[in-house]
């Protein structure tokens, strides 16, 4: 079964406690700099998502712009792949794990490589859903531990988008990036 689509989950990075609302949280100092270090880490890994699916609330935006900044300063010149392109969706913020499996399972079918920018607890409940369990088993054990905040989780997609579901994806890596 040879893969030939990319899916990455991100949990977003270390937001401030404060904010007039949980949706408004911007990232804190440390936040921006492990999103960063974890678009970095994806450039070089050459894990550059075609699209980004991101939630809708400031924390998981800010993610995406360091994300961003990251593989900009991860990529060699020479081979630099342009902007992916992101949708932000509060499907991400407020929905649970179906919303972000049936958002995965609405990409076009030209698209190779996702990037998914949410929360917790969903992320790590679609993460630990996905995996078929076929892994090495250290990156199983640190996909059941659940995600960390600008944590990594990719997977090997060797179905269509819209057949995404449980148990149907290997796990290639878990990472926990820090700037």
């Amino acid at each position: 079964m040879t893969a030939n689509r990319r899916l990455v989950l991100m949990r977003h990075a270390k937001a401030e406690q404060e904010a007039p609302t949980d949706h408004e949280r911007p990232l804190s100092a440390r936040g921006r700099r492990d999103a960063h270090a974890s678009g970095v880490l994806l450039a070089k890994r050459g894990d550059v998502p075609t699209l980004v699916l991101v939630s809708d609330a400031q924390r998981t935006r800010d993610t995406w712009d360091a994300v961003l900044a990251g593989l900009s300063d991860g990529w060699a010149a020479s081979e630099e792949p342009g902007e992916p392109e992101a949708w932000f969706d509060r499907a991400l913020y407020d929905s649970g794990p179906k919303a972000v499996v049936e958002l995965v399972a609405a990409v076009d079918p030209a698209v190779r490589s996702v990037l998914v920018i949410g929360h917790n607890p969903t992320l790590s409940s679609v993460a630990a859903a996905l995996s078929d369990g076929e892994a090495e088993t250290a990156l199983e054990v640190a996909v059941a531990n659940g995600m960390s905040t600008s944590g990594l989780v990719g997977f090997d997609v060797p179905v269509e988008w819209e057949d995404v579901n449980a148990r149907r994806l290997r796990v290639t890596h878990v990472d926990r990036p820090r700037g």
